[in-house]
């Protein structure tokens, strides 16, 4: 890139990149509407010349015959982007060899099986207890007939297991769990509360006719129709909605049409309904304005020479390749 009458004040040397269409500045990560300076790769002064390399952060985010404006130390020049750069590879980025990337996978946390002593069914069991059952024990063995006596039961109804205890305490824990559930989740809950309207939003009333398929329809009365309207319509129509419209009179080679484009590329010239009230204006390209203001006079409009004329006298005063070929190609 070789920039006329360009002075390297800096190193590296920082390049600020304008979209003249877009209204953005080039970032690090895209357009943006900030202000940006990025850093060339290498800068060399040859005279009144300045020859930057700049890497692929720069040239891979611009598309070819863009409108661009290039700043360097505060000076700035008008141009497009050609159609002969090559995108270059992105930058290599740090990272594991081979990896993907992902964080390590944390293992599960183990947990201890502690085993405990088995509790005896029968708490009411003692000592007396086992010696009277080993000694029924002895004497069943015998063959007297009194050694088959059977045990004393008349105890047993104050000795209840404790597994039937511990099936009970289950049996309420399962019954205490399904109510808790129901009441938790088995209900509806109630709707949240739908918010009301804010009375402090101002609701936008859209004029008569300034819906899209309205403008649409006046298409086929010509551009001077659909231009009046939107004037008409101000504020209620988006910059993006009527540039859509004065875009297609330019497709059909509108004389009106193109010297609209022309006035939103030139500062000297404003219009008030469209730039001013609904907002829709470019930077100042004198270049660009000319192009327009040219073909406008060739579709037969005598407002666009007017302005054709005193746009070349503006770029009899700029010593850029883009305005002289501007010059040589619209000024003649």
């Amino acid at each position: 890139m070789t920039i006329e009458g360009a002075r390297a004040t800096t190193d590296p040397v920082l390049v600020s990149v304008y979209n003249s269409y877009q209204q953005k500045w080039l970032g690090p990560s895209g357009w943006q509407p900030n202000k940006a300076e990025m850093p060339a790769r290498a800068a060399t002064q040859d005279g009144d010349r300045l020859r930057l390399i700049v890497g692929p952060d720069i040239v891979n985010q611009i598309e070819e015959d863009t409108p661009i404006r290039i700043e360097v130390g505060g000076t700035g020049w008008d141009t497009y982007w050609p159609d002969d750069i090559n995108a270059g590879p992105d930058e290599a980025v740090v990272g594991d060899i081979g990896g993907t990337g992902a964080a390590p996978v944390a293992k599960k946390p183990t947990a201890e099986i502690v085993e405990h002593d088995p509790e005896p069914l029968d708490d009411a069991l003692t000592e007396t207890d086992s010696a009277e059952v080993e000694e029924d024990a002895g004497d069943y063995d015998d063959e007297d007939d009194e050694g088959e006596e059977a045990w004393d039961t008349e105890d047993d109804t104050e000795r209840r297991p404790r597994w039937k205890l511990l099936l009970a305490l289950m049996t309420a824990l399962v019954l205490a769990a399904v109510v808790a559930n129901y009441l938790l989740f088995g209900m509806d809950p109630e709707p949240a509360p739908q918010p009301g309207p804010d009375p402090d939003r101002t609701t936008v009333v859209q004029p008569d006719g300034c819906q899209p398929d309205d403008l649409a329809a006046l298409q086929n009365d010509g551009f001077s129709a659909v231009a009046g309207k939107i004037r008409d319509c101000g504020s209620s129509l988006t910059a993006d909605n009527a540039l859509r419209y004065v875009e297609q009179g330019a497709a059909a080679n509108d004389p009106e049409a193109l010297a609209l484009f022309g006035a939103l590329y030139d500062n000297g010239v404003t219009d008030d309904a469209i730039e001013g009230t609904i907002g829709l204006t470019f930077s100042d390209a004198p270049a660009r304005a000319a192009e327009y203001y040219a073909r406008a006079v060739a579709a037969g409009s005598d407002t666009a020479k007017t302005r054709l004329e005193a746009v070349c006298r503006r770029l009899l005063l700029k010593s850029d390749t883009l305005s002289q070929s501007a010059r040589e190609d619209y000024c003649q």
